[in-house]
């Protein structure tokens, strides 16, 4: 995984969830659409999230080894 990757989904990120309007209150069908944009923003960066760890369990199995920087306690 690139910094350049990375780079770009954070902006995807943000871009997408800079779109959301939250302060609509007017109408309960636009309240409920922009909770689920929100909604799906949260999942893309939770799925996000799993695609790094993922990619720090490769990066850790081809090193061989274990590194005390990442041990979780």
């Amino acid at each position: 995984m690139t910094l350049n990757y990375v780079y770009k989904k954070v902006t995807e990120f943000m871009t997408y969830i800079q779109s959301i309007n939250l302060y609509e209150i007017s109408s309960s069908a636009e309240r409920r659409a922009n909770q689920k944009k929100l909604n799906d923003a949260y999942k893309h960066a939770d799925n996000f999230r799993a695609e790094i760890e993922r990619e720090r369990i490769k990066n850790k199995q081809k090193r061989g080894g274990t590194n005390d920087r990442y041990k979780n306690t």
